[in-house]
């Protein structure tokens, strides 16, 4: 039984999806699968139901998923705590273009591990500048020719309306929400592209009461039920619920990108503890 095996199975525990384990380490999907089928036959017996094109994880998946939570955990803190005299003093750059509110999160929690790491963000949209950033934080693109990249997290997105709607609690067709307000995030962002895009295919644009860049506004807005708004499924408030539009399916996925070559071991350190965060 070897470590990556079990990075492996951990990953694809999580997504229930050999693909998307492949693609954060940067391997084959046969790799993955093959690794996990040697797992399978040395301890005796299936992890993952697979079905047609998919993989369910089963009750013997179930339980070694709940005992690797505490490894890999113990394991990240004594990584981290052999890492504390390896810091540097330069502060790591980063441009986040979505996710602020996680990756913040996350800063957060690295900090409270290193406390004399010093950080730098930037939410610039317009900047062009990449090489003096250490990580960007942004959906998929190839705008970061010389980055490499993982996925940090993935989300359901439903439309959010307040509690009391008469639009909650029965089925609907986007094409029925033609006639409501809409909050919204900047044109840059990419929930609003989702909305532009999912709205104009169902034959209208979207009527945007309030539009802005700020999460807290953005938020505070939704909460006041002044219109409708996209929002991660995992988001929930008592004063707003989700609709029901059969029509609606969507995902948004946040990408790190980070230089080919890490030279400080600020940098990898972060890069590291991103890579193993276990997010949504």
């Amino acid at each position: 039984m070897e470590l990556l095996q079990l990075k492996y199975f951990f990953e694809s525990a999580k997504n229930q999806n050999f693909a998307k384990t492949a693609e954060k380490y940067m391997v084959p999907s046969s790799s993955v699968s093959a690794s996990i089928k040697r797992l399978e036959k040395e301890l005796g017996c299936s992890l993952f139901d697979r079905k047609a094109n998919r993989i369910v994880l089963n009750e013997n998946g179930r339980r070694l998923q709940k005992s690797l939570c505490v490894v890999f955990d113990e394991l990240e803190q004594v990584a981290l705590d052999l890492a504390v005299n390896e810091t540097d003093d330069s502060e790591i750059n980063i441009l986040i273009r979505t996710m602020r509110a996680i990756v913040t999160d996350e800063i957060i929690k690295f900090n409270k591990k290193f406390p004399s790491v010093r950080f730098k963000t930037s939410f610039d949209f317009y900047e062009t500048d990449y090489d003096k950033y250490d990580i960007i934080i942004d959906e998929i693109t190839d705008n970061y020719i010389d980055f490499k990249r993982f996925e940090l997290c993935s989300f359901n997105i439903g439309i959010k309306a307040p509690a009391d709607s008469p639009l909650a609690n029965r089925p609907l067709r986007l094409s029925q929400l033609s006639g409501q307000y809409f909050i919204s995030m900047g044109e840059d962002t990419c929930l609003y592209r989702m909305l532009l895009k999912a709205c104009n295919k169902a034959g209208f644009t979207p009527n945007i009461i309030v539009q802005t860049n700020d999460a807290s506004c953005y938020y505070k807005c939704v909460e006041a039920g002044i219109g409708l708004s996209l929002d991660r499924r995992l988001n929930k408030n008592s004063n707003a619920t989700f609709l029901q539009v059969t029509d609606f399916d969507e995902r948004q996925t946040a990408y790190v990108y980070y230089k080919k070559h890490l030279d400080r071991i600020n940098v990898e350190n972060f890069v590291n503890f991103l890579k193993n965060s276990n997010i949504g």
